[in-house]
């Protein structure tokens, strides 16, 4: 859960995004794909009425 509204369109490669659980995650976008922490893609992104939620393929687990 990231703090703030981000559309897939204004995410860039390297960018931090810091979450509510107070850590970070990283974005990597090649050829127009978004990728989390170099490991999920992000497949569709669904509009809600508090914000968006982007659909992954992966589960991301806290860092250890």
């Amino acid at each position: 859960v990231s703090v703030g509204v981000i559309n897939t369109d204004m995410m860039q490669d390297g960018q931090t995004l810091g979450q509510a659980s107070g850590h970070n995650i990283t974005l990597s976008v090649k050829e127009g794909k978004v990728m989390v922490n170099n490991s999920a893609n992000i497949i569709t992104s669904i509009r809600a009425t508090n914000g968006i939620i982007h659909v992954i393929d992966a589960v991301l687990l806290p860092p250890q």
